[in-house]
C-alpha cells in the first residue's frame, strides 16, 4: 500500500497552497467546502428500513453505474474541481455498500490524486465485507465511517480493529441510526467509541419523524448522551461534537452557513444523474454529461441557511441559529411537504445545541488547564 506520508503531503499541499480558493473561516479552514458524494451502485448486503436509498429506490433496485458513465465520472470530478474555486474538497463513497466494488474506488481516487491538488477521501460501510476486501484498492481513503446497524458491539470492535490494522485511515467513526434497537444501546455504543478513540455520529430515523413518542425518547436519550460525554470530558477523553448528531456543526458561530446543500455538493447517482442532497435520491438537477457542470449544482430549494426568505423571524433571532440554520430542507419537505418554516427538529435543537456548545467549552477549558508542577 502507498505510504501514509504521501497522503499527509498531499493534504498539506491542499491546505497550505495560497491560490485564492474559497475556504472556511478561522478554525474551519480545513472543513471541506465542496463534497463529491458518489453512489456508484445501490447493490448492498443489507436492507435497512431507515436507509435513504432503500426508501427511495426500493428493495429490487440493483442499479450499478455502467462503464461509459463511470469513465465520464473519472473526467468529471477533476473538471468540477478546476472550475469550482473551492480549496478543500472531499470525495465520499456511499451506496448501497461501496466495499462491493473497491476496484472503482481505487480508480476514482487515482484520478483525483493525479488530476487535482488532492481531496479528503472517505467511505461509509456496514463493514460486512471487511474480512475479504482488497485493501490495496483503498489506499487513498483516510476516513471510514462504519454503521453499526444491528450487529453487536463486540463484532463492531472486531471490524474496526481490522480496518485500523489493514487500511491507511487516520480516523474512524461509528455511525448509528437511532432505530429502536440502537436508541436503547446508544450509551453503550458511546462508551465503546469514546474509550477506544473513535468518533461518533448518531442520526435520527427520519422516517419516524412525525412519531411524537419516538421524538420524546430520542430527546431523552440525547440528554443522557450529553451527561455521559460531560463525564468523559472531565476525565480528559477526546470528545468531538461536530457532526455528532445528524449533520449539525454546533460550534459554528458565524452567521454564514457551513452547510453546502444545493450549492457546493454533488451527489452522483448510478445512472449518472446529479442531485443537491445526499438524502433525496429522487430530486435531480442534471447529469455528469451536461456541458456546464457548476450550473447543475445550484438548487435554491435545498439551500440550508438563514438567508432563505421563507424562514420565520424566530429562526433568525434564535440563539441556536448559526448551528441550526433553519433546519434541513430535505427533512422539512419529506415530513411537511415544504422547505419553508422552521426545522422539524426545532425542539430538539433548542435543547441539545446549547448542551453541545457547553461540551465544547468544557473541552477547551480542560485543554487550557495549566499543568501542575510538584
Amino acid at each position: 500500500m502507498r505510504r501514509q506520508t504521501e497522503h499527509v503531503k498531499q493534504l498539506k499541499r491542499m491546505y497550505s497552497k495560497e491560490d485564492g480558493r474559497l475556504q472556511g473561516e478561522g478554525g474551519w479552514a480545513k472543513l471541506p467546502f465542496f463534497w463529491f458524494i458518489l453512489f456508484l451502485s445501490y447493490e448492498c448486503t443489507r436492507r435497512c428500513e431507515y436507509c435513504y436509498a432503500f426508501n427511495q429506490v426500493g428493495d429490487d433496485n440493483k442499479m450499478e453505474m455502467d462503464e461509459n458513465t463511470f469513465s465520464r465520472l473519472l473526467e468529471w470530478i477533476p473538471e468540477v474541481w478546476r472550475v469550482n474555486n473551492i480549496k478543500v474538497n472531499t470525495v465520499g463513497f456511499l451506496g448501497g455498500e461501496p466495499l462491493l466494488r473497491t476496484d472503482r474506488i481505487k480508480k476514482v481516487m487515482d484520478s483525483v490524486y493525479k488530476n487535482t491538488d488532492g481531496m479528503q477521501g472517505y467511505l461509509y460501510t456496514n463493514g460486512d465485507l471487511i474480512d475479504s476486501v482488497n485493501w490495496d484498492d483503498l489506499e487513498d481513503i483516510q476516513w471510514i465511517y462504519t454503521n453499526i446497524t444491528d450487529i453487536s458491539i463486540e463484532e463492531l470492535s472486531r471490524r474496526m480493529k481490522i480496518i485500523s490494522e489493514r487500511s491507511n485511515v487516520i480516523n474512524q467513526t461509528i455511525v448509528a441510526t437511532m432505530d429502536d434497537y440502537n436508541l436503547e444501546r446508544a450509551l453503550d455504543i458511546t462508551r465503546f467509541g469514546i474509550e477506544n478513540g473513535y468518533r461518533l455520529r448518531y442520526q435520527k430515523d427520519i422516517y419516524r419523524g412525525t412519531d411524537a413518542e419516538y421524538k420524546q425518547r430520542l430527546l431523552k436519550r440525547y440528554h443522557e448522551l450529553c451527561d455521559l460525554l460531560e463525564n468523559y470530558i472531565i476525565k480528559e477523553y477526546d470528545v468531538h461534537t461536530t457532526f455528532l448528531l445528524d449533520t449539525l456543526i454546533p460550534a459554528w458561530d458565524f452567521e454564514s452557513s457551513p452547510y453546502i446543500c444545493g450549492k457546493r455538493l454533488a451527489a452522483v447517482y448510478p445512472d449518472g444523474t446529479v442531485g443537491p442532497c445526499i438524502r433525496d435520491h429522487s430530486f435531480k438537477t442534471g447529469t455528469i454529461f451536461d456541458e456546464d457542470p457548476l450550473s447543475i449544482l445550484q438548487c435554491s430549494a435545498f439551500h440550508y441557511d438563514l438567508t432563505k426568505p421563507d424562514l420565520p423571524d424566530e429562526c433568525r433571532e434564535c440563539e441556536c441559529r448559526t448551528a441550526c440554520q433553519g433546519g434541513c430542507p430535505h427533512d422539512k419537505m419529506l415530513l411537511t411537504g415544504t422547505a419553508s418554516g422552521k426545522s422539524v427538529a426545532c425542539e430538539l435543537h433548542k435543547e441539545i445545541i446549547p448542551r453541545l456548545r457547553h461540551l465544547d467549552k468544557m473541552k477547551n477549558d480542560v485543554k487550557s488547564k495549566p499543568i501542575m508542577e510538584y
